[in-house]
């Protein structure tokens, strides 16, 4: 028998004054937990299961989506890598638990055992608003469109409630500068390129059911302005005169007016955000700052803008980052801004561009863009065809309550705008900030990054000509830049749609076809199993299992989808090739083991339509043709199951055509 002491000596972890006890003999862990009045744990998660036992005070636990009230004598059990946070709503006595967790077995579950997607809840996507200064290359259609969609396509076959919005992010000062090179006036130039860029999302299969128009003077910059005054009459936007730079005609530089190196990482950048680190600036504070239009040197001047107290929300926005979804670069740009006193927001320049200003005094400034955007999400949300109120603001609040799931696709160089800014201003609103983060990093070409300017790129009409829709979608995002940089390298993308589809898949899609059409036309139940057939057929669940937890939202990786439909495409090829010894040409006869061999070729075919509806819906469709099959009704548990016995295919010619290296190196503008 051993006495202990569990609340001391105790350490902080997560704020929480913590005493680890060994429980000697088992997989679980102890610590008695106390936390002071009126502070609240850092919010986290973890591998383990965890329970808290309340022993005396008062106090709340949160979840991501649910909170309870508990005292002493409650309970609370959460779920590995479930976020939660810990309040202790008394101002005079602590709050005292038991803390146990352990190691709830193996992560990775059976096909059997794994759910599809959950459709619950009604999921709002939003791919951020295209600038309108050129059409769509395949570094944009790598990020957050074809993420975006593939998301969409997942959530949809698994029966939930998905919209996909976007829009035309017509009020940046890149539509000006984009149209002064081509002579164009800025509003028929914007018009120009949002028509363009509507032709590549279609044509890539792209669809959007919500969508961000902007204007300048109309309902939308009505419903942003109501947004501005409000925070301006609860003092979270205010005046300041500060130091900002004009040029040698006094036009104020800022945003795709003024360019130099950024004050935090050096790169090259232009004014208010750097693309390289992600940070924002103040223009004043780049580094050999220059004019874009003449490189002239900027000259100081002193005026009075508006400002946005991002300041205000860094608590809030310390505990949003720790339990919102994100991926590890963008977590630790949050991390790196917040451990040091957050900037306030500059949201108002001197400009004829944009949506003019209302607030008494600034009328001659506009509305900085990326300000705009987060009520511009909220115009888009105001159209959702479940929301309710009685009028936009009303229908806007009900969508960002927090009881729909809204997930943002990005670019890493707007990370800054998603994960602080918008979500500040939400909190500002009393809304609910989207708590997923689709985050894509830049695509090189080549080696180098893809530049308009530079005309350093592939479009994406170009390569849909070449490529067809199928082969652009899968090829885009088996090349997706995940957490890294990618290199587009125009000889490894042909080889690698060569050899999976043309070569391999083709081959066991006729392989599979000549074997059935030899017994009739019809796939026979299993028979006995030889050791390769099982260790198939385990392989392919375990393909399909890692399949299915990335086309999860909170785990959602279009990138490793479409590598495991590679990694099913090159085992059923292998396996097809290593079972043709069953199938002896001078016998009709079908053995136990042949028909093993050909029931499982039969549910890998299966399984591809499934996998491959998302990402290659044409390719998925024919496939399901040959099967007879109908792939839009076909759910994930039909997708793990053979196909009944003495099922008859419709033999048919599945197009692969070769991908040209050539063709591709000929695309990118010499």
């Amino acid at each position: 028998m051993k006495k202990i002491n569990i609340f001391s000596p105790s350490v902080l972890s997560y704020n929480v004054a913590s005493r680890p006890v060994e429980l000697v003999g088992t997989n679980a862990s102890l610590m008695g937990c106390s936390l002071a009045p009126g502070q609240e744990s850092s919010a986290h998660n973890h591998f383990e299961n965890e329970i808290f036992i309340f022993t005396a005070g008062k106090g709340v636990v949160k979840t991501g989506h649910e909170s309870v009230n508990v005292q002493a004598g409650d309970a609370v059990l959460c779920q590995r890598f479930e976020n939660h946070t810990i309040v202790n709503t008394s101002e005079e006595d602590s709050l005292q638990f038991h803390s146990i967790y352990w190691d709830a077995g193996d992560i990775n579950t059976s096909v059997t055992d794994t759910p599809a997607p959950s459709g619950q809840r009604n999921t709002l996507i939003f791919s951020t608003p295209p600038t309108p200064n050129g059409d769509l290359h395949l570094g944009h259609l790598s990020g957050p469109y074809l993420a975006g969609d593939v998301l969409k396509r997942v959530l949809l076959q698994s029966g939930a409630s998905v919209h996909h919005g976007t829009g035309r992010d017509d009020n940046q000062t890149y539509v000006v500068t984009s149209a002064a090179k081509e002579q164009r006036q800025p509003t028929e130039s914007a018009d120009f390129y949002a028509s363009a860029i509507n032709e590549t999302w279609q044509g890539f299969g792209i669809d959007f059911d919500l969508f961000i128009t902007p204007d300048n003077q109309g309902e939308y910059a009505d419903f942003v302005h109501h947004y501005i005054e409000l925070l301006y009459k609860n003092d979270l936007i205010y005046t300041k005169e500060t130091t900002g730079y004009v040029d040698h005609h006094g036009n104020t530089l800022h945003e795709a007016y003024i360019h130099g190196l950024c004050p935090y990482c050096e790169e090259s950048s232009d004014g208010n955000a750097c693309e390289a680190c992600g940070r924002p600036n103040e223009c004043t504070d780049l580094k050999q700052p220059q004019a874009k239009a003449d490189g002239s040197q900027p000259l100081p001047r002193k005026e009075s803008r508006l400002y946005f107290r991002l300041s205000a929300f860094a608590h809030q926005l310390a505990q949003y980052v720790q339990i919102a979804n994100m991926p590890a670069h963008v977590h630790q740009l949050c991390h790196d801004m917040l451990s040091q006193p957050l900037p306030d927001i500059c949201i108002s320049h001197a400009s004829h561009w944009g949506i003019k200003h209302r607030l008494p005094n600034y009328e001659q400034q506009v509305v900085y863009v990326w300000f705009e955007m987060a009520m511009g999400y909220l115009w888009a949300a105001s159209e959702h065809p479940a929301s309710r109120g009685n009028n936009r603001m009303e229908k806007a609040a009900d969508v960002y309550s927090g009881d729909t799931n809204i997930v943002h696709c990005y670019g890493f160089d707007n990370a800054f705008y998603h994960t602080l800014l918008f979500p500040a201003v939400y909190f500002a609103l009393g809304l609910t900030p989207p708590q997923t983060h689709i985050v894509n990093e830049l695509l090189d070409l080549e080696g180098s990054k893809f530049s308009t300017s530079r005309r350093h790129l592939i479009w994406g009409k170009d390569f849909l000509k070449l490529a067809g829709a199928d082969y652009a979608r899968m090829a885009l995002m088996l090349m997706r830049p995940e957490g890294v940089r990618e290199n587009f390298s125009v000889e490894k993308v042909a080889a690698t749609m060569n050899a999976l589809f043309p070569q391999r898949l083709s081959h066991w899609l006729s392989s599979l076809q000549e074997c059935v059409m030899r017994y009739g036309g019809k796939i026979s139940e299993s028979g006995a199993w030889l050791a390769d057939q099982k260790n198939h057929y385990h392989e392919l669940l375990h393909v399909m299992t890692g399949y299915q937890h990335f086309s999860q939202t909170e785990n959602f990786s279009p990138r490793r989808m479409a590598e495991h439909v590679t990694k099913l495409i090159d085992m059923a090829y292998r396996f097809n090739a290593s079972q043709r010894h069953l199938f002896p040409r001078n016998s009709n006869a079908l053995s136990n083991y042949a028909r093993t061999a050909l029931a499982l070729d039969a549910l890998a075919a299966r399984m591809l339509v499934y996998a491959l509806k998302p990402l290659m819906p044409a390719m998925s469709a024919d496939i399901a043709a040959l099967l007879r099959i109908n792939a839009t009704e076909e759910t994930w548990q039909q997708a793990t199951t053979f196909l009944a016995s003495q099922h008859m295919i419709q033999p048919r010619k599945i197009m692969l055509p070769e991908l040209s290296a050539t063709g591709l190196v000929q695309l990118m503008p010499q």
